[in-house]
């Protein structure tokens, strides 16, 4: 499987997203593809963005200026009917969230921070996770560029929407140990390509400043 974190580093260029990604379903957003195509499509009953993965994996990408991060407080959010369910063939313990055969989320949001060159990029990454508790933090298993944050955990709250806020610099500096001013881009993602598995989640998409 790609190494979906770095190839999201990689792309974040104007250059790269203008050339190696799809318009996304709104605007301002565009497609990241890595392994197969997630599906994303405006769910006006739910006034929301529907992710449909099936053994794939691509996230939606906004770059951002200064004027889009008053304060640097993120909102989103999110619902999912049914957890993520792995494939027959996944190899058990090697799909395990905190292993490569296992990074695969019901949900995520990234937030990014731009490094001078690509290797010093860090990303927080804010994930419902299927094993972990809330509030366990680990490494990615491809890269520790970037942390992952579980804001969410297991079967509770399914058929629900959920509301989150984060204070993305206080975040960065605890999880990476730099201070920012300023992020380079949000993504949202809903895969299941390394499990093989099934994954649905609906977003109502994050941004800076005023409520979701």
């Amino acid at each position: 499987m790609r190494c979906t974190v770095l190839v999201l580093f990689i792309l974040l260029s104007a250059q790269a997203l203008a050339r190696d990604t799809l318009p996304g379903p709104v605007p301002g957003w565009r497609e990241v593809v890595f392994e197969g195509r997630t599906l994303y499509s405006l769910d006006s009953e739910h006034d929301c963005i529907r992710a449909e993965a099936r053994g794939t994996a691509s996230g939606l990408v906004r770059q951002l200026e200064a004027a889009d991060q008053a304060g640097l407080l993120l909102r989103w959010q999110w619902r999912a009917e049914a957890p993520l369910v792995p494939g027959s063939e996944a190899p058990g313990a090697a799909a395990l969230e905190k292993r490569r055969g296992g990074d695969d989320f019901l949900a995520r949001v990234y937030v990014i921070h731009e490094g001078r060159f690509f290797w010093q990029t860090r990303a927080v990454n804010y994930v419902w996770s299927r094993e972990q508790a809330t509030g366990t933090v680990w490494p990615n298993p491809f890269t520790g560029n970037a942390i992952m944050v579980a804001v969410q955990s297991g079967e509770d709250g399914l058929g629900e929407w959920h509301s989150f806020e984060r204070d993305v610099r206080a975040d960065f500096r605890r999880y990476h140990d730099i201070d920012i001013t300023g992020v380079s881009a949000v993504a949202i993602m809903t895969d299941a390509d390394n499990t093989r598995g099934q994954a649905s989640a609906c977003y109502r998409l994050p941004r800076f400043g005023g409520g979701p």
